[in-house]
């Protein structure tokens, strides 16, 4: 069913989407210049009578596209810049502690001076101490956060987090050691491996556009994205009740680097990473492993390959086919990785039933709940429709929705 505006502004059916959708538009997120705003009066809450100037930093999110390979080796990696995003105020503290408040809560978090970081608080706390203290671990600040982007989006959250408060400390990560540093704090903190490509889409995205980096040698091209008329994001919290812990991904990580020392043994002799092997040599490459590294090897070396494909779809301006390798990259999690679960699979398979009809792919985001829907945007509501009444028969719950 085409609901395109080409096929008449008049129609009934039409206009209760075109409702739907302005409905989803209205969800949209403040400027960025709203959230320093809303973050620099959180700040005042902190400390009513001090004067003093805070710096008030903002970053753009940047949901991944293709990027989860590049937790566990320097690949290359595709993400998405949006309007979602994090602003921190900070304030020298007229107090022997660091203070932090995150909206909404509004929690005040209190670490005085030489206490460590205790690591049963909220993770988000966890890492803005843990940043602070990395950073500037002889000063105290007074710290306000004001997020847009929602919890579900585990990485993005983080990395706006990370990114934005050093910023705001005058200590911006534009280097290599600078970014691969904040990334170990990040890693310090979850438990998880973390890519830096986040971090670094992080501070040089443009809502709207595609960020294609290069996780080794830290450059990055933006690629243009196509007006809203066109295509349009979903970002769904799937609320998955089974994910693998911390501890299973650090596993893989390390079978990607077993895997590079046997190859090496076995005939690659100059191979350093993943990245470096040519995926026309996989199925040699595999011949040399054992059968439990295959998967393993398989969705390492065709995640980071499928990145060039979505680059060259995405100057094609060829949306079908970019959404077959989303389709691609979450079949590869599936069951290469064994990293989805059951609610972000059935988002994934709606989104698959309808990809004749503007719905062009979808695949989880990372860490966290989040699953990555594209589509034409007269088609969203429509889409959203048939997994709400899908969702609610086999989990008994709408999942969270936002428009990108």
């Amino acid at each position: 069913m085409d609901l395109s505006p080409t096929n008449g502004t008049n129609s009934p059916l039409l206009r209760i989407y075109q409702e739907a959708l302005t409905r989803l538009e209205a969800k949209a997120p403040p400027t960025p210049q709203g959230h320093r705003e809303r973050c620099q009066a959180l700040l005042q809450q902190l400390d009513p009578n001090n004067s003093g100037t805070p710096h008030i930093a903002f970053v753009h999110g940047a949901p991944a596209l293709l990027a989860a390979h590049t937790h566990y080796f320097d690949g290359f990696a595709l993400l998405l810049a949006v309007a979602h995003g994090t602003a921190v105020a900070v304030r020298p503290s007229r107090k022997a502690t660091n203070r932090l408040l995150l909206w909404p809560d509004e929690t005040l978090w209190t670490l005085p001076s030489g206490a460590s970081v205790p690591l049963d608080w909220p993770l988000e706390v966890v890492l803005a101490f843990s940043v602070l203290r990395h950073c500037c671990p002889e000063t105290h600040f007074d710290v306000a956060v004001f997020s847009s982007v929602p919890p579900f989006a585990r990485e993005i959250r983080l990395a706006t987090l990370a990114v934005t408060l050093t910023q705001a400390l005058k200590q911006s990560p534009t280097s290599s050691e600078q970014l691969r540093a904040l990334t170990a704090v990040i890693e310090r903190c979850t438990g998880f491996p973390f890519s830096l490509a986040y971090l670094l889409a992080a501070s040089v995205a443009r809502p709207g556009a595609f960020v294609l980096i290069d996780t080794a040698s830290l450059e990055h091209l933006e690629l243009a994205g196509p007006p809203p008329e066109v295509l349009r994001w979903l970002l769904i919290d799937a609320g998955c009740t089974l994910l693998p812990p911390p501890e299973y991904h650090r596993r893989q990580r390390a079978l990607g680097q077993q895997i590079v020392e046997i190859l090496q043994r076995r005939g690659f002799h100059e191979l350093t990473s993943l990245r470096d092997l040519v995926y026309r040599d996989l199925p040699r490459a595999q011949a040399l492993l054992p059968r439990r590294l295959h998967p393993v090897l398989r969705y390492l070396v065709t995640e980071n390959h499928r990145v060039h494909h979505m680059v060259v779809a995405i100057r094609q301006q060829d949306w079908q086919k970019l959404g077959s390798l989303l389709l691609m990259s979450h079949a590869a999690l599936r069951h290469d990785w064994q990293a989805s679960c059951a609610e972000a699979d059935l988002i994934v398979e709606v989104a698959e039933t309808m990809s004749l009809e503007g719905i062009f792919g979808a695949s989880m985001n990372g860490y966290g709940n989040g699953v990555l829907v594209a589509g034409r945007p007269f088609q969203l509501p429509l889409y959203l429709e048939r997994l709400h009444q899908t969702f609610e028969t086999q989990f008994g719950r709408a999942p969270e929705v936002l428009l990108l």
